[in-house]
């Protein structure tokens, strides 16, 4: 991988949490039946408090290593894979052709990782074959290559692809403010909570970040599943603050209880999170401490070989 795409390591703070930080980089898992690559594209480094409006400076003392030296938060952004037997689909559709001049006030610095396109390419993927692309909700880092000026093409990367979109989201869309997906009216399919999209591959209503915002619960095969969560939680410190509202929800108290349905959830046993925006954590569980555990190199996983380019 080019230089730019190395994993960033931080320092080892005493008394805190030794999960680290990065940002992401191309994976692939199997887990039973069902097969994993996250997809990256983009990588920000956000300014804590201001994300989290409810945290101050002092509480992110003990999360140090979920930082960078400079005192930033990193998140990746990206899509999610799925593969399960004869299913193939994706889970959002990256941050798109952003060029990160104008930066929000809770960011401090903007970046692609690796466009979401080339980061297909190197998993052997034609987005023109895609059949279904499901979102979580419909912010920009989630609906990037989906959207009308994605690409020349006015169909999108994905020319061929339904979207499938959870119940009031479309309806969260200013007026006036044309479709976010490319042929929005023809091509959407509105689903509701516990909706079977495809073999494996459910919905699971979690409001409040945005009024629509959907989870999707990816059946394993073997007793076991993992929950793509979007953004009702941006980092693993939501797992021990889930009282941490994030700058953007739309309605707080909502996506307060939804975290903490989320956290309850992840904390059985055979469930597992993916978090899009947790930097290199985001394939994990909530441990019995009720911390955010992510994957290592001695959680059985069989790892399949990224394809070469």
């Amino acid at each position: 991988m080019a230089t730019h795409e190395r994993p960033i390591t931080a320092k080892s703070v005493e008394g805190g949490d030794d999960s680290g930080f990065r940002l992401p980089v191309i994976w692939r898992r199997t887990l039973g039946e069902l097969t994993l690559s996250y997809v990256p594209d983009a990588g920000v480094d956000m300014i804590p408090t201001r994300v989290y409006p409810a945290s101050a400076e002092e509480d992110w003392r003990a999360h140090r290593t979920h930082m960078t030296e400079a005192g930033h938060l990193p998140m990746g952004c990206g899509a999610l894979l799925v593969e399960r037997g004869g299913t193939r689909l994706l889970i959002d559709a990256g941050h798109g052709r952003i060029s990160g001049a104008d930066l929000e006030h809770f960011q401090h610095a903007f970046g692609h990782v690796r466009d979401l396109p080339e980061s297909l390419a190197t998993l052997g993927v034609d987005p023109a074959e895609l059949e279904t692309v499901a979102f979580t909700h419909f912010h920009g880092d989630h609906t990037g290559w989906a959207r009308p000026d994605a690409v020349e093409d006015p169909r999108s990367l994905f020319t061929k692809a339904r979207w499938m979109v959870g119940k009031g989201e479309l309806e969260s869309v200013p007026p006036g403010t044309g479709p976010v997906l490319a042929g929005q009216d023809e091509r959407t399919v509105v689903v509701t909570d516990g909706t079977e999209i495809a073999d494996g591959v459910r919905a699971w209503s979690l409001p409040g970040h945005t009024p629509g915002h959907t989870a999707w619960i990816l059946d394993t095969g073997d007793g076991r599943e993992v929950v793509a969560f979007g953004d009702a939680m941006h980092s693993p410190v939501q797992v021990q603050h889930p009282d941490w509202d994030v700058v953007l929800d739309t309605d707080r108290k909502e996506a307060e209880r939804s975290r903490r349905r989320l956290v309850d959830h992840l904390a059985r046993d055979g469930v597992y999170g993916f978090g899009v925006h947790f930097a290199d954590q985001q394939l994990g569980t909530v441990d019995a401490s009720g911390r955010w555990r992510a994957w290592s190199d001695a959680d059985v996983w069989n790892d399949a070989d990224v394809p070469a380019r």
